[in-house]
C-alpha cells in the first residue's frame, strides 16, 4: 500500500483535530491572540481526481491529458473546502493510477484503479463526493460545457436522491458561474463502476470537452481551473447547506 494512502491521512488528521482539542483545553496563563473558527469535523469531503499514471483519459488535439487537469480542479477544490473547515480526501494527489501495482494487462489494472476508488468511498462514507473528469466527443467537436452526473437506479434510493440534489446544485453554479448560454441539465447515468451502490451521495462532473479546441484551450488556463473549481465548491455548499467560514479574531486569557 503507498505510503500516501487516503484513509491513513484521514485517520491522521482526525487525531490530530482530537489531540487540538486536548491542548486547547489546557490552561493557558498568558493573554494570546488567536483566531477561532467553527468545528466541522463531521464534514468529509471526497474529491476522486479521474483517471492518472498510466491512464491518461480524454486528450486534446495539441496532446494534453484529461489527468492532469484533472487533478488540478481538485487541489483547486481542496483549498477552497479546507478553508471552510472540510476535512477533505483525495483518491490520489500526485499522477498516479491506484492500480499500478496490480499483475495483469492494462485492462485489469484499470479495473484495479476503479475498484480501489470505490472501496476508498465506501470506506470513508463522506457527506459528498465529487469524481472530477474531462469529456470529449470526436464525432462532433462543437460540443462543448460541463455537466454533472449522478447513479442511476433503485438500489440505494434514499443516497440516489441525494445525490441527484448534489449533483443538481454543482450543475446549477455551473451554469450560472461558466455557461449561462450553454445551460445544461444534471442528468442520471449508469454503467460506471464508482456511481454503482452509492454509500454516500456522488457526482461525476465532466467538465469540459477536450475535444472541443476552444474549450480544451480555457481548459488549460490555470484561471479558468479555479473558475470551475469554485462553481463546483459552490455548488457543494449549496447542498450541505453550509456557509462559509468567517474567522473571528478573539482575546483569550485562559
Amino acid at each position: 500500500m503507498r505510503g500516501n494512502n487516503p484513509i491513513n491521512k484521514l485517520k491522521y488528521a482526525v487525531c490530530i483535530g482530537v489531540l487540538c482539542l486536548v491542548t486547547a483545553a489546557v490552561p493557558m496563563y498568558h493573554e494570546v491572540l488567536r483566531s477561532v473558527e467553527q468545528l466541522t469535523s463531521a464534514d468529509v469531503l471526497l474529491i476522486d481526481p479521474g483517471h492518472g499514471g498510466m491512464d491518461g483519459g480524454a486528450e486534446s488535439a495539441k496532446g494534453i491529458c484529461e489527468k492532469n487537469i484533472n487533478l488540478a480542479i481538485s487541489k483547486e477544490i481542496q483549498q477552497l473546502a479546507q478553508a471552510d473547515g472540510w476535512t477533505v480526501v483525495l483518491t490520489r494527489e500526485e499522477d498516479i493510477s491506484l492500480g499500478e501495482e496490480a499483475k495483469g494487462s492494462i485492462r485489469s489494472k484499470k479495473t484495479k484503479d476503479l475498484l480501489e476508488r470505490k472501496r476508498i468511498l465506501a470506506e470513508v462514507k463522506p457527506t459528498a463526493a465529487i469524481s472530477i473528469h474531462l469529456n470529449s466527443f470526436r464525432e462532433d467537436r462543437r460540443v462543448h460545457g460541463a455537466q454533472a452526473f449522478y447513479p442511476a437506479g433503485s438500489e440505494t434510493e434514499a443516497v440516489i436522491a441525494e445525490s441527484k440534489r448534489l449533483a443538481e446544485a454543482i450543475q446549477e453554479q455551473l451554469n450560472q458561474q461558466l455557461q449561462p448560454e450553454e445551460e445544461r441539465t444534471a442528468l442520471s447515468k449508469s454503467g460506471v463502476l464508482i456511481l454503482k451502490n452509492p454509500v454516500s451521495p456522488i457526482t461525476i462532473i465532466e467538465c469540459g470537452f477536450l475535444s472541443n479546441s476552444q474549450e480544451a484551450e480555457k481548459l488549460e488556463d490555470v484561471q479558468y481551473q479555479k473558475d470551475i473549481a469554485a462553481s463546483i465548491y459552490q455548488g457543494v455548499m449549496d447542498f450541505s447547506h453550509k456557509e462559509a467560514k468567517k474567522k473571528v479574531k478573539v482575546l483569550d486569557s485562559l
